[in-house]
């Protein structure tokens, strides 16, 4: 069986090479399109993914940006989404990277995998005065706090458990040497603050590191 690949080029969703919502035969060339096939509500979210995909490319945004993210997210859902509509094996081409990834397997399960379902909000104005749709997911709180706990008490307990020896012996200046330390690790997380799933991570371990401090103040006053 053909793999069909599902990506967007221009601001069009792509299924099989072809524009979603078109007739079922390419007059021009004469094949068939199998995005035809597809309901008039995929349609429509293909279509809206594949102008938001095109907006993020004109704005520069890097693979690594949380527009892009949000893009490459939802393209892998969608396509997904076409391949359990269609019965047939898809690769999805992210608009964004580049790179081709396969999801062939999902036509095997009876229904779309278990994936939050992207919500859609009007974003800003392009410079073409074109409006751009933003896609949003749930935030995932329940993983997200649990992950940030975790991470959290790791470095609450490493950091006391370093810095102890620092303050028994020196005083405030191993204090000081903590806090210095710590200040230098802190450019390095601030970057990935928004990073989906680092994000957690990154704020529990400033929750840590905030912890910390006031255990080491209070084994500095205590009297040697």
């Amino acid at each position: 069986m053909t793999v069909l690949e599902v990506g967007a080029r221009r601001g069009r969703a792509l299924v099989g090479g072809h524009p979603v919502g078109g007739t079922p035969v390419d007059e021009g060339w004469g094949h068939y399109a199998p995005g035809a096939d597809l309901p008039a509500g995929l349609v429509e979210e293909l279509d809206e993914w594949a102008r938001a995909a095109d907006a993020a490319e004109r704005a520069s945004a890097g693979p690594r940006s949380s527009e892009a993210v949000r893009v490459s997210r939802t393209g892998r859902h969608l396509a997904a989404r076409v391949s359990v509509v269609l019965g047939r094996p898809v690769d999805y081409r992210d608009p964004v990277t580049g790179l081709r990834i396969p999801l062939r397997a999902v036509t095997t399960a009876p229904r779309v995998p278990a994936v939050p379902l992207p919500t859609r909000r009007r974003g800003k104005r392009t410079p073409g005065g074109t409006v751009s749709t933003v896609f949003t997911e749930p935030t995932p709180w329940a993983t997200g706090v649990t992950l940030a706990a975790i991470v959290g008490g790791l470095v609450l307990a490493v950091n006391v458990t370093l810095a102890l020896p620092l303050v028994a012996g020196l005083g405030w200046f191993g204090v000081l040497i903590d806090l210095v330390v710590v200040a230098g690790l802190v450019p390095a997380l601030w970057l990935n603050r928004t990073v989906p799933t680092w994000r957690w991570a990154v704020w529990g371990a400033f929750v840590g590191m905030g912890l910390a401090v006031p255990a080491l103040v209070v084994a500095a006053l205590a009297p040697g």
